[in-house]
């Protein structure tokens, strides 16, 4: 009996042990993966890998259209960033090919509702196989079109109205955004990213002839909208003159429709997201080298001394049809100045 109760304590004893060893092999067990997972993400924090190499499956890029510059404005250049310096950017960026309609077949046929929207009911005439224009023999009107690059550029002719000047509707920021996306929507020209983006609205006096920014709704005679496309990859898209956009529209204060837009303007290419290629950049401190020696592109002049404030990537959108969607750096300071460079590394770029 007691050879039997000393059999059973030692496998109560066995058994306890095997029950604590277990549980703890078990805690064990379950603990391995996320501390696993918590030191792989502790290593790749501090060892990070190297980022992917550029495709560069475009091969050499064409070069930027920039407008012709300013000769006159050649400023000396200093650097008073928050950093104390320039900033730290990225080295790689993507770049998107844009589309371009190469088809003329029914192009015009397709634009012309458009143009009786605006009230140009008679064919247009043709200025080349690309461009043509409408004109309204009731109204001093102009629509001008491109039908391969789907742009367009409509002007009613204020200067011959002067009583346009006396009209007291002109819209305040929220009624000209408003009206200006609804120009673009109806004639099936607002795109998402156009429609998501951000706006400016500047108010204008044509008192001396001119349309000449003004400070309040109150001194205004016309309202200008522009219309900027979303950030891309977190990055602006930016356009030849800084803060004015290549899809704007320009309102008067009278309420009759027919004078109500006296300038509107669109040039838009869609950007395809899925179609891109990864090239290297130049780095910025090679990009302010070239600011500094006059190779880049002076989107705002500033005052003599360009002060910039503020270095970043963009995505730049030229004036003129382009076959790419590519990066720039923006230089920005006091007095207005604006300043872009290429982004790609000269070895990619043609």
């Amino acid at each position: 009996m007691n050879c039997n109760m000393a059999t059973l304590t030692e496998v109560g004893f066995y058994t306890r042990r095997i029950i604590k060893w277990g549980a703890m092999g078990l805690v064990v067990v379950m603990l391995i993966p996320p501390l696993w997972k918590l030191a792989k993400r502790i290593y790749l924090t501090i060892n990070p890998p190297p980022p992917p190499a550029p495709t560069v499956r475009y091969g050499k890029l064409p070069k930027l259209a920039f407008p012709e510059a300013d000769s006159n404005y050649k400023p000396t250049y200093r650097l008073e960033t928050i950093e104390g310096g320039l900033p730290k950017l990225a080295n790689v960026s993507r770049v998107y090919f844009v589309t371009i309609n190469k088809s003329r077949i029914l192009e015009l046929e397709k634009i012309k509702p458009k143009a009786r929207t605006l009230e140009f009911e008679q064919d247009p005439e043709k200025i080349d196989e690309a461009n043509y224009k409408f004109t309204n023999p009731n109204l001093p009107t102009e629509l001008a079109v491109n039908i391969i690059y789907n742009s367009y550029r409509y002007t009613y002719d204020w200067r011959s109205d002067p009583g346009i000047l006396d009209e007291k509707g002109v819209p305040n920021n929220e009624q000209a955004l408003l009206e200006a996306k609804s120009l673009w929507q109806n004639l099936g020209l607002l795109a998402d990213d156009l429609a998501n983006g951000r706006a400016k609205v500047t108010f204008l006096s044509g008192a001396t002839g001119e349309l000449i920014p003004t400070i309040s709704l109150s001194g205004a005679n016309f309202v200008r909208v522009d219309l900027f496309r979303a950030d891309k990859d977190e990055l602006k898209v930016v356009s030849p003159k800084g803060e004015e956009s290549p899809v704007y529209v320009i309102l008067s204060g009278s309420n009759d429709r027919s004078k109500r837009i006296v300038e509107a303007s669109y040039s838009y290419s869609r950007i395809l997201d899925n179609d891109f290629s990864t090239y290297p950049l130049k780095g910025v401190d090679k990009a302010w080298a070239e600011l500094q020696a006059g190779s880049g592109y002076i989107a705002h002049a500033g005052a003599a001394q360009a002060v910039v404030r503020k270095a970043s990537l963009a995505y730049y959108e030229s004036g003129t049809p382009q076959e790419f969607l590519q990066p720039v750096y923006v230089f920005e300071g006091d007095g207005g100045f604006v300043g872009y460079v290429p982004a790609v590394n000269q070895e990619y770029s043609q």
